[in-house]
């Protein structure tokens, strides 16, 4: 299948002879645009340009294969842009912070604004604000992260999560305060292995050998509800209810779990849609 976009951005290099030109017009990253050159000559198993101290240029095929496709290029991107009304915020997030604490914020703006679709990548926190900072996202949900560089990148503090520890109020750590030694010694049930919540406990505990058991949501609550186990949650992603259904309380333990800071990130050069989902959030939690 001929992949457009590849000559699409062929045809824009082609007309700049410069990537950080190309990078800044197509709003992609400059890495990313050089990688899709890269594939195109792949692809076509022929070198499009030659490179140099003084820049770039069109090797004799390139030049040829411009002449070709730069009218035609020119066409189709005028159709799109008359025909093609639908435009596209692409989000990264983690499917809790996303819809418990942010769905209110995305169902207005799906409401308001229908015609701009949403697209939702849910990768590691680092994966992700590395996507953004090359601009393959557009706008990251998470939990705030220290002593990161990243350039390019503003973040809008949106407020407060909490981590607690669970445990059936049956069990031999409830109704008293839990050691930090016994922490160490329990089973305890978590998110996934790289989620903050779970390198942040083992920082605390200043200790790699914990025994931590990677579940989901769901599975964490049910198990900690039928064994002498821990579980380890954020407290704003489960609802009001689910402890007591679950036969569950929050343990008191020595360990200090302090609120854990969360907001968005996103380009300083944006789209016109991310703005408007930005104004939405800012409404939602009165910034």
């Amino acid at each position: 299948m001929v992949n457009l976009e590849l000559y699409k951005i062929f045809v824009e290099v082609a007309n700049e002879l410069n990537i950080t030109k190309t990078s800044e017009k197509l709003n992609i990253s400059q890495p990313a645009v050089t990688k899709h050159i890269k594939n195109l000559e792949n692809i076509l198993g022929k070198t499009l340009f030659k490179r140099s101290n003084k820049g770039l240029t069109l090797t004799e095929i390139g030049l040829e294969l411009y002449e070709s496709l730069k009218n035609p290029i020119d066409e189709i991107i005028k159709v799109d842009n008359q025909f093609n009304k639908n435009k596209n915020v692409r989000l990264g997030s983690h499917n809790h912070l996303l819809n418990i604490i942010f769905g209110k914020c995305i169902n207005k703006f799906c409401l308001e604004y229908p015609k701009i679709n949403l697209d939702l990548k849910c990768l590691e926190t680092n994966e992700m604000l590395e996507m953004l900072e090359n601009r393959e996202l557009d706008i990251v949900f998470s939990k705030k992260v220290n002593n990161l560089k990243l350039k390019n990148i503003e973040y809008l503090n949106i407020g407060f999560l909490h981590d607690i520890f669970i445990a059936n109020k049956d069990s031999d750590f409830a109704n008293k305060i839990v050691s930090k030694k016994e922490l160490e010694n329990a089973i305890i049930y978590v998110p996934r292995k790289y989620a903050q919540t779970v390198t942040r406990l083992v920082s605390l505990l200043n200790n790699q050998n914990l025994n931590l058991k990677n579940s989901s949501y769901s599975t964490i609550l049910e198990l900690a509800s039928k064994s002498n186990s821990i579980g380890m949650i954020t407290k704003e992603y489960i609802e009001n209810n689910k402890l007591t259904k679950y036969n569950l309380v929050e343990l008191e333990t020595e360990l200090k779990l302090e609120p854990v800071e969360f907001g968005i990130y996103y380009n300083i050069k944006r789209k016109r849609e991310v703005n408007l989902l930005i104004k939405i959030i800012k409404e939602n939690f009165n910034i």
